[in-house]
């Protein structure tokens, strides 16, 4: 894993704040009051930091960041996985993010959800947990799991069970997850992806 400095995690969570407040640019303290005013926020902000502890091989404290995200946050989110900047945690109740998930920038999750393994099934790289684009939204309830893809701009939705890769800027749902229909184009009706 590669080393991440301070700059870039407080750069991380400026963007992360930015999506709760309108792309503003926070100091410390505005860090600070919103993880205490935010569950989701507060677990971001101790991933973030439980990481760059994590990375620089100070891994009691890392743990301890681990522990009071699962304590304070009520989630879970494994100090191995990679988040991109901008990511939102609408509601925290029931969040798991296993060890090896990977995310691109600007996800949003929220409650119940569950990204993982899948009784230790590989991909073709040795790879046991899902990779997530950029701009991907996720239902309450859905369960990711496996060594799949999911593609940038797409949206998964509620209580869907994903087990195979899901294509971009499509919309998923049911169990098993099928693609139900592509999004919609900025272009043609004005809103964004």
């Amino acid at each position: 894993m590669k080393k991440v400095t301070i700059k870039e995690t407080f750069d991380n969570l400026s963007l992360d704040y930015g999506r709760l407040r309108k792309n503003s640019k926070p100091n410390w303290m505005n860090l600070v009051f919103m993880a205490m005013k935010n569950d989701g926020f507060r677990a971001i902000l101790l991933y973030r930091i439980g990481r760059w502890l994590k990375l620089n091989n100070y891994t009691f404290l890392a743990g301890m960041c681990q522990r009071f995200m699962h304590h304070f946050a009520h989630c879970w989110i494994g100090l191995s996985a990679e988040i991109g900047s901008g990511f939102l945690i609408a509601h925290v109740g029931g969040l798991v993010i296993g060890g090896g998930t990977i995310f691109g920038k600007n996800c949003d999750v929220r409650q119940n959800i569950t990204f993982g393994g899948n009784y230790s099934k590989k991909g073709v790289d040795d790879r046991q947990y899902p990779i997530v684009g950029d701009n991907v939204s996720f239902g309450a309830g859905c369960v990711v799991v496996g060594p799949i893809n999911v593609g940038s701009n797409s949206i998964i939705g509620a209580n869907s069970v994903v087990t195979r890769d899901v294509p971009e800027g499509v919309i998923v749902s049911g169990i098993p997850a099928k693609v139900i229909k592509k999004v919609w184009n900025s272009e043609e009706t004005g809103r964004q992806l």
